[in-house]
């Protein structure tokens, strides 16, 4: 019994060690609109249901940038809204496309005009997890990230002290 619960006790601490790596990852690789990017691919998490498309309150995307050539009307896109200097992605369908030169593209979204340099991707490139972008959205968050990743690590590094102080003060146990 005692080496079953060390084995789902160690999957468990392995896992949590992970989702804090994960975290700590996110954190450290925020692009300059605050959203975690990992090279061209750009976490955002669906902070209400989207009335034209199928995305829920709570759905991690992942979202890959195309390149301009490869964005059509008509197709759902995902880009950065600079209005009110809030950085928040929306998401909409692209009404019309004009290319200005070879690396620079506007494109206009219900009745909003963006640049390229704004777009973070297609719909159709996108991956969706379901249900997981709340925990993540749960866990970037200032006080999420105090209690489920700080206040853990602290509580280990303490019982790591109290088990070091114990032993030098009692000294090691004799197994004779």
């Amino acid at each position: 019994m005692k080496k079953v619960l060390r084995i789902v006790f160690g999957f468990l601490g392995f896992l949590y060690f992970v989702i804090a790596i994960f975290a700590i990852l996110c954190l450290l690789n925020k692009n300059e609109y605050g959203y975690p990017q990992f090279g061209k691919r750009t976490l955002f998490v669906v902070l209400e249901d989207s009335k034209d498309l199928d995305y829920k309150k709570g759905d991690l995307v992942v979202l890959v940038k195309p390149k301009n050539d490869d964005v059509k009307e008509k197709e759902a896109v995902f880009f950065y809204d600079m209005e009110f200097k809030k950085n928040t992605i929306n998401i909409g369908i692209v009404e019309k496309k004009e290319v200005v030169n070879e690396k620079e593209t506007t494109f206009h979204v219900a009745g909003k005009s963006f640049s390229s340099e704004y777009l973070v991707g297609t719909a159709n490139s996108s991956t969706r997890y379901h249900a997981i972008g709340g925990a993540l959205d749960l866990i970037l968050s200032k006080w999420g990230f105090f209690f489920s990743i700080i206040v853990p690590f602290f509580i280990m590094f303490m019982i790591v002290l109290f088990k070091i102080y114990i032993e030098i003060k009692f000294g090691m146990k004799n197994d004779n």
